[in-house]
């Protein structure tokens, strides 16, 4: 998988043109604050190839877009991996399972897979971000 273009300009991704990392996880870590203040429920939503050695920089890209087509107001998204997304919601299980489930309709190919990690009230950032890379580098 080491073929797949995988850099940024500290800005943004230079194949999926999505925010940099850094730039999610730092507006990651502003959302969180506020809604620890304001007892609202943040998920993540993970989106990773079945088939990751079958993954091309055109399915990326194309994922990419179906990802932006689908985002609501307040909500974000970074390619954090060479081969997947991560997209924070403004929401619990349910409604990031519905953006899922959107997401994974208007893709059109049956090739990714998702998962979603929520933040519990009594978790620390650093507690959620842990949990979300497990589910996102998990190998099943």
């Amino acid at each position: 998988m080491s073929n797949l273009e995988f850099s940024n300009n500290g800005l943004i991704d230079s194949l999926t043109h999505a925010p940099a990392p850094d730039v999610f996880l730092t507006n990651l870590s502003r959302e969180y604050a506020g809604a620890s203040r304001e007892k609202r429920v943040l998920s993540i939503l993970s989106i990773r190839p079945s088939s990751p050695q079958e993954l091309t920089e055109t399915q990326l890209i194309s994922m990419a877009r179906v990802i932006v087509r689908h985002l609501r107001l307040g909500e974000y998204f970074s390619r954090i991996s060479e081969d997947g997304f991560w997209v924070a919601v403004k929401g619990d299980q349910g409604a990031t399972s519905k953006l899922a489930k959107r997401i994974l309709e208007d893709s059109q190919e049956n090739k990714w897979r998702t998962s979603i990690i929520e933040c519990a009230p009594s978790q620390s950032f650093e507690q959620w971000l842990s949990l979300s890379d497990q589910a996102h580098f998990s190998i099943s």
